[in-house]
């Protein structure tokens, strides 16, 4: 466990790191701040509380704020709780074994880790480098629980070569109903000495913990069905998108659905849906029926399928959003989630769980092996 820094050190790291955004999640922080009424940009309001709401005159000052709110001890509750929810690149998902949601809450307590209340959270002025160092917190909401690690990082800018310091949350996402979790991280910035098995390393990590800290018995994620059943043609709301195919004979190639079509991929999903809209023909030619089936049957049994992208439908284009799924991830025993961000305007948590919720229940994603 290292020791406290200074606090003005400490609130350094939410800064560096909000500033390290893209401009489009900076623009759905300042969102947030304006939504629950903790920023303004209407003089008159500032002045009925000007030590809770801080007035700015411009919502085009992005850095400003954001500079401005970060390095705020009053703020640190509503960035605490912003990493809890926000939208991650990666997840890894995995099942896991225990009694109820009374029972996990029970775990997390005799474990010493603590329960995270936003308007009265104070912060150790801690962060550690690695994972089994970090002292956790945890968020709970009905039907789910968070729990988030903090690791300080380092990268380099690219125009200075100067060395920033940041903070990368972990977050292991407990879907109750489900019995699934999943652990969501985002990309880690670029430096000198990048280490290509770093993911690998800490999804392993995360395994580690929970079944140590926590005693949780966890089990792979079992995706055998899955293109089948997204390609289920009665579901309007999740379509496949884009996959890879590789072929037994060693060739390879990524499929794009076209927009606007039924989704169904070429060629195998194109032949098989000639045959079914003609079927008094085929059943008329039932060797060459046979032939085809079979040859069909073949392909999809020696072809496999590294990853697939995934679309959720929206009545509104700018909410669908696309998730690549990796089969066969880190040594072949996990599978990956990619969340793509695109022009999709939902850049909190929600897409991520509605997107697992699916997964899980649809049967897409079934409890495997024990790990």
């Amino acid at each position: 466990m290292r020791s406290p820094m200074d606090e003005n050190t400490f609130m350094n790291f939410y800064k560096n790191t909000v500033l390290g955004y893209s401009n489009n999640l900076q623009r759905h922080i300042c969102r947030s701040l304006e939504e629950q009424h903790r920023i303004t940009f209407e003089e008159q309001r500032n002045l009925l509380d000007p030590d809770k709401i801080i007035y700015f005159e411009s919502k085009k000052d992005l850095r400003g704020i954001l500079s401005q709110t970060t390095i705020n001890k009053d703020f640190i509750g509503f960035y605490e709780h912003w990493e809890f929810v926000k939208l991650y690149k990666y997840s890894v998902p995995l099942f896991y074994q225990t009694d109820s949601y009374e029972n996990l809450i029970d775990i997390l307590t005799k474990c010493g880790i603590t329960e995270f209340k936003e308007t009265s959270f104070t912060p150790e002025f801690i962060l550690n480098t690695s994972l089994q160092d970090a002292k956790p917190i945890y968020l709970a909401e009905q039907d789910r629980i968070f729990i988030k690690f903090i690791l300080q990082k380092t990268y380099f800018t690219s125009d200075s070569f100067e060395q920033t310091d940041y903070r990368y949350p972990i977050v292991l996402y407990f879907d109750l109903p489900n019995h699934c979790l999943e652990i969501r991280y985002d990309a880690i910035k670029y430096t000198e000495a990048f280490d290509s098995e770093i993911y690998e390393k800490l999804v392993a990590s995360c395994i580690d913990w929970i079944k140590k800290e926590l005693g949780l018995s966890l089990y792979t994620c079992e995706h055998t069905d899955a293109i089948k059943i997204v390609n289920d043609k009665q579901n309007e709301d999740v379509k496949m998108y884009k996959q890879m195919m590789q072929m037994s004979s060693g060739g390879a190639a990524e499929l794009t659905a076209a927009e606007g079509s039924d989704y169904v991929l070429p060629f195998i999903g194109e032949i098989r849906e000639l045959i079914d809209e003609n079927e008094d023909l085929f059943n008329e030619a039932t060797e060459i029926k046979q032939l085809l089936t079979q040859y069909l049957n073949d392909k999809e049994a020696t072809a496999s399928y590294p990853y697939i992208y995934v679309k959720w439908v929206k009545p509104v284009e700018s909410q669908s959003y696309i998730v690549k799924i990796t089969f066969d991830y880190l040594s072949r025993r996990y599978t990956l989630l990619q969340h793509i961000t695109g022009g999709c305007k939902d850049l909190g948590m929600e897409r991520m769980n509605d997107a697992i919720k699916y997964l899980c229940e649809s049967g897409s994603f079934v409890k495997g092996e024990k790990i």
